[in-house]
């Protein structure tokens, strides 16, 4: 008698983990709408990247993202992403003719967009979560790191 009580406590124990083990959403699956929704806007061609912070190894500073972004319109990239403040440099962005190339991976879902304009070699991968990680290269060397979102427009 004793067995078959301690069975069926057990037994009680067991049912709500495997129902809960059953109901759990995959990181992809909980992501997905997400990444549909930036894979909908890098493939409009009509889309800004608006940065929130800028970062190096050192150091980290938050951003107004109305004066950080830039805007993509098929072919041309217009806009300013600042430099540290101490630095006091704005990097102004535009070009009508830029080298835009675009990869998405609906495995991982990862899109990766490549933008080559006269002035600056800008790289921006965006997770699935919508986080977008930008670095910037500058044609003098220079070489900034920023984290922000793509917005269709």
């Amino acid at each position: 008698m004793k067995k078959i009580i301690l069975l069926i406590v057990l037994f009680s124990f067991s049912v709500p983990t495997l129902i809960t083990a059953q109901s759990k959403t995959s990181q992809k699956e909980l992501f997905a709408n997400t990444y549909h929704n930036s894979k909908d806007a890098v493939k409009s061609q009509h889309y800004q990247f608006v940065a929130d912070v800028i970062h190096n190894s050192q150091e980290r500073e938050v951003l107004n993202g109305e004066h950080n972004q830039f805007k993509v319109y098929k072919l041309q990239v217009v806009g300013q992403l600042h430099d540290f403040s101490k630095h006091k440099v704005v990097h102004v962005i535009k070009d009508d003719q830029s080298k835009i190339d675009t990869s998405f991976n609906d495995e991982t879902q990862l899109i990766s967009i490549d933008i080559l304009t006269t002035d600056y070699d800008i790289k921006i991968e965006i997770k699935p979560n919508g986080k977008a990680f930008l670095t910037l290269n500058g044609h003098d060397g220079s070489k900034l790191s920023y984290t922000g979102r793509i917005n269709k427009l």
